[in-house]
């Protein structure tokens, strides 16, 4: 019952915000499909199969060196930029996902809607039409930045490097490399960090620690 309600529910937001969300979609397709066009200028095939990953930073370990058991990089080496940009993308997201989780079952905002586990926000703010604001915002984020994907095959543009650094923490070529590779395994592990908050969180029922 809970289940027939809950997808009830969706596609009623749903239906109440078609045009939108049709709108949304045409701009994705139209730009997407001329954002991931092959190109033949920028880094080329060769270039990247010089090295492992095309030398992009967080191979070297010491943890474990040239992780890639399912050989992404050497079947599509075009592709490792994208994979890249797409690895730098989640554990951004993770990061801020797994802070945001644990201090939310702490510190809640005014009204009574907020009066919820982290794990119960999701079903009250997809019933309350909530999520679908989260969703085309998101959206928006992701159809602004899709030039930037397409610039790694036309440009020295490094995956994940929006010239976003307020505090130039990167100005020193030293200080840039070492934070790369913090950002990298910090996201690595707020990946699976998140994946076993979320998990233990809906087995147990219960909040922070979640056991």
């Amino acid at each position: 019952f809970f289940f027939r309600t809950h997808v009830c529910t969706v596609i009623k937001i749903f239906q109440n915000n078609l045009t939108m969300f049709t709108t949304l979609i045409v701009l994705a397709s139209l730009i997407s499909t001329s954002a991931f066009i092959t190109s033949n200028a920028g880094r080329s095939v060769t270039s990247l199969k010089m090295s492992f990953a095309g030398g992009l930073p967080g191979a070297a370990g010491p943890e474990i060196k040239n992780f890639d058991p399912l050989k992404f990089s050497e079947k599509s080496p075009e592709w490792v930029p994208w994979f890249r940009e797409s690895e730098l993308k989640h554990g951004r997201i993770c990061m801020l996902a797994t802070l945001g989780y644990i201090v939310a079952d702490f510190v809640k905002l005014p009204g009574d809607i907020h009066l919820v586990s982290s794990l119960e926000a999701h079903n009250v703010f997809v019933k309350s039409g909530a999520m679908v604001q989260i969703l085309l915002w998101t959206g928006l984020i992701e159809l602004i930045t899709i030039p930037a994907l397409r610039s790694l095959g036309t440009s020295d543009r490094a995956p994940g490097d929006y010239s976003f650094d307020p505090l130039k923490l990167g100005a020193k070529p030293a200080n840039l490399e070492k934070y790369k590779i913090s950002e990298l395994k910090n996201g690595r592990l707020a990946m699976l960090a998140f994946s076993g908050i979320i998990t233990q969180a809906a087995l147990t029922g219960k909040g922070f620690p979640y056991f």
